[in-house]
């Protein structure tokens, strides 16, 4: 992060206290907007409003209790290079801390309760995967890896993972390293390979991966930890927040550049929100937890396959049709087969014994140990054990965790059907089986009510594409509409993050308010030598210092392309920032823009001394 320009308050942009912001989506990236015009382009709170489906704010970043017991969906893996997300929070005042900020009480906990885990790997029923630190790969697939990560996203579009390592594919998914990076991160072999190449590129994932060491969690969930003290800082701001709204559609000039009108439903009653065009509009153009489906120990969470009205991507697919720079939804979300998993979150009452031998089997205490992945099951479980209180309202005698399933269309290993059609109570016991403790069965979900949760379209955002099927932050002419959220494309950054969420807010905001300011920077890991070299060494096995003896044999007859290859790398690493500080940053890229007086001394040769 360059501090300089961050941390720098630009002047408020011209006229802004006149114009008016309307945001479509409250989840993360459409608070996120409202906190950067208010703050940062110094927009008058009560001129920004967001509009929310729900009854609520914070999309996918749930955690609410019901009667039963609490629900949450998703969970998220932060990590301490996610720029604009920790930018953000540094704004926001914490709730428990006077004085404090969001993100302090987040790098407070972080410092007390370190994700480090010993048990990163589970087989056998409940033996440690012993090897898991043997992140060696054979010789084809890191060539592979490193073609792919040389490799233009022009060349990948379209591509599944599994098409790019082709024949190599086997060796890769039964490696260490695809079972760390797929079970942490939800990839599939049928996902897009441009995706993974940006998550390799952009988080270097493999200084210590099995350890889960760099993983941030918060101290509550995320509802409680950061989206409920972001929407009341907001709400102070005097930012109008309308649940229960639907968009449905935006009235849009002939050329598709100028909104002049939103288009909306609340309460059965449909209407339009006229927009000047001086105002702004920011929309969500998908959601991953749209049309989820819950259900619980005795129920089934179905899989809703309705198309009618499928929120936000409704809306896109309605703006699609209406230009092609809105991009291509349908690349998206058109296979739920291949976009869908369920996710499991049980609340244990009165039962402590189950939570404490997890913490004795597992070497960690409850919310240190991070994602454990059980390796041998059909269903690719993943859990996490939470600390207490993982909610504020949180009673003593109450234990939760969270777990979900990658595969959940095969047939279980003790429970004989898919995961998809299991009740909470069939999902508890197939997960005590895999961790040979179903001797605790009965008495365990005599004290659990188990909360699932079917997401469509959780890994929508995964799906192989073209570059253009997702709309830029700004599509090219637009003068007020702006996307922002999981589905916008953004340069180098990764999807599936609450990074990319804020960082497309925060764009989008820069970009249409024309506020003099520098979007921050995706963290440049992949420009780091020593992350490369780090990643380089644990995919050839070596510990200690590279000897020559692990040095590639070269072939004579490749030193053509060897070179080709190498320049092509060279080339493809952008410049630092400019040092220079004006406002022309062209001027760096010029040598003379002043044309000064002076006569300039043609002697290119200095002259010899004079003999004494």
């Amino acid at each position: 992060m360059n501090i300089y320009k961050t941390m720098y308050h630009a002047p408020k942009p011209e006229g802004i206290e006149r114009r008016k912001a309307y945001i479509v989506g409250g989840g993360i990236a459409g608070l996120a907007a409202a906190a950067f015009l208010a703050d940062d382009a110094r927009m008058p709170g009560e001129n920004i409003t967001i509009l929310e489906k729900h009854s609520d704010v914070g999309g996918a970043m749930d955690g609410v209790k019901g009667k039963s017991g609490y629900q949450n969906r998703g969970e998220r893996e932060l990590e301490a290079y996610m720029e604009c997300l920790w930018y953000l929070c540094s704004k926001v005042p914490s709730l428990e801390n006077p004085g404090r900020t969001v993100l302090d009480d987040v790098v407070d906990f972080n410092k007390d309760e370190p994700i480090h885990s010993e048990s990163r790997a589970l087989v056998k029923q409940g033996h440690i995967v012993s090897n898991i630190h043997d992140m060696k790969l054979p010789q084809k697939v890191q060539d592979d890896l490193q073609r792919l990560m040389a490799t233009p996203e022009k060349d990948l579009e379209d591509i599944t993972i599994e098409g790019f390592f082709g024949k190599n594919s086997v060796a890769l998914f039964e490696s260490n390293f695809w079972l760390c990076f797929h079970t942490m991160l939800a990839f599939r072999p049928h996902h897009s390979a441009m995706e993974m190449r940006r998550y390799l590129l952009r988080f270097n994932l493999a200084p210590r991966i099995e350890y889960l060491e760099g993983i941030v969690h918060t101290k509550y969930n995320e509802y409680d930890a950061i989206i409920k003290p972001l929407k009341l800082w907001l709400v102070e701001k005097g930012v109008k927040i309308v649940t229960g709204c639907s968009v449905t559609d935006l009235d849009l000039d002939a050329a598709c550049n100028t909104v002049h009108g939103i288009r909306a439903r609340q309460d059965g009653k449909d209407f339009t929100i006229p927009v000047a065009e001086t105002d702004l509009v920011f929309v969500t153009n998908g959601s991953i937890t749209q049309n989820s489906a819950f259900g619980d120990n005795t129920t089934v969470a179905r899989v809703d396959r309705s198309t009618e009205d499928r929120g936000m991507f409704t809306l896109w697919e309605k703006l699609a049709k209406k230009h092609e720079k809105f991009g291509h939804p349908e690349k998206f979300i058109s296979d739920i087969d291949r976009t869908k998993w369920i996710s499991f979150f049980p609340t244990i009452k009165g039962y402590p014994q189950f939570i404490q031998k997890l913490e004795e089997l597992t070497g960690s205490v409850a919310g240190t140990g991070g994602a454990i992945s059980i390796k041998d099951s059909a269903w690719e479980i993943g859990f996490i054990l939470h600390h207490k209180p993982f909610y504020p309202d949180q009673a003593d005698d109450e234990e939760v965790f969270w777990g979900n399933s990658l595969s959940g269309g095969r047939i279980g290993d003790y429970i004989k059907k898919p995961m998809f059609e299991c009740t909470g109570n069939e999902i508890m016991t197939e997960f005590l089986y895999h961790l040979g403790l179903l001797e605790m069965k009965d008495e365990l979900l005599a004290h659990t009510y188990v909360s699932t949760c079917m997401m469509p379209y959780i890994n929508a955002e995964f799906m192989p594409r073209k570059v253009t099927d997702r709309p830029l932050v700004v599509p090219e002419g637009c003068t007020n509409l702006g996307f922002i959220g999981q589905f916008v494309e953004v340069q180098d950054d990764a999807v599936f993050t609450v990074e990319t969420s804020v960082r497309t807010a925060m764009e989008a905001v820069y970009k249409l308010t024309k506020l003099d300011r520098d979007v921050i920077e995706v963290y440049p890991s992949r420009y780091d030598i020593r992350y490369q070299i780090t990643s380089m060494k644990r995919n050839m096995g070596i510990k200690g210092k590279i000897t020559a003896a692990d040095l590639p044999k070269i072939n004579p007859l490749k030193l053509n392309e060897i070179k080709r290859q190498i320049l092509d790398y060279l080339n493809s690493i952008p410049p630092y920032y400019p040092l220079y500080t004006g406002r022309d940053q062209s001027v760096p890229e010029k040598e003379a823009v002043l044309h000064p007086k002076f006569p300039l001394d043609r002697d290119a040769h200095p002259r010899p001394a004079m003999d004494r």
